[in-house]
């Protein structure tokens, strides 16, 4: 059996595999919907959004781009990239590790839905310098999160699957570290598939 930090570098190549397959199983409905509206209602119309981890671009770039936004997908699947730019040509498709990205740019949005927490606990704290980075004042922040600190294995056909977690007073202290006030915080919310959410609001320029 492989190690945690082994496991959890494999994520990529788990998601380069099997993309196709994943998005079909993923499906199309938004049972996001709530948590993405309660997003777009922090942000200006016509934002420009950064998805991190943005896989096909479908469902949730494509209801933000519905919604009248411009969406910036990173994605490390050159084959998800690949389909998010068959699916909206117009938007801006990259491919490239989140932790690593520096686009020169701010955003008034950032997602990192269903992504960010299959980084190790180190590679998450350190991912909130990037959040702070590139993000401006008034920028909405939301990402999920596992409802408690640890790591967990899951399975995606029949690979074992990372998953990890900082406690929820860890990512409250880190948001605030980084100049971010958390708007709403819902463990396991059963409304939206027991995803724990977390939604914040930059606030403070300096960092």
């Amino acid at each position: 059996m492989k190690d945690q930090s082994e496991l959890a570098q494999n994520i990529i190549e788990i998601y380069k595999k099997h993309a196709r397959t994943w998005t079909v199983l993923r499906g199309q409905f938004l049972y996001e919907k709530a948590w993405l509206d309660h997003f777009l209602s922090l942000i200006p119309e016509h934002s420009t959004i950064l998805d991190l981890g943005c896989g096909s671009a479908k469902p949730i770039a494509a209801y933000l781009i519905a919604q009248g936004h411009s969406v910036v997908g990173v994605d490390s699947s050159d084959v998800m990239i690949e389909m998010a730019q068959q699916n909206f040509p117009e938007q801006r498709w990259i491919q490239a590790d989140m932790r690593q990205i520096d686009l020169g740019q701010n955003f008034q949005g950032i997602l990192a839905w269903d992504s960010f927490f299959h980084l190790t606990p180190d590679n998450q704290r350190k991912m909130f310098v990037q959040f702070s980075r590139l993000a401006e004042t008034g920028t909405a922040l939301m990402f999920t999160s596992g409802p408690s600190h640890g790591e967990v294995i899951g399975d995606m056909f029949g690979e074992a699957l990372y998953h990890a977690s900082l406690s929820q007073d860890e990512y409250r202290q880190l948001l605030k570290d980084y100049g971010f006030e958390v708007v709403k915080m819902v463990a396991e919310d059963q409304d939206c598939a027991g995803h724990t959410v977390w939604l914040a609001k930059k606030i403070d320029e300096k960092f």
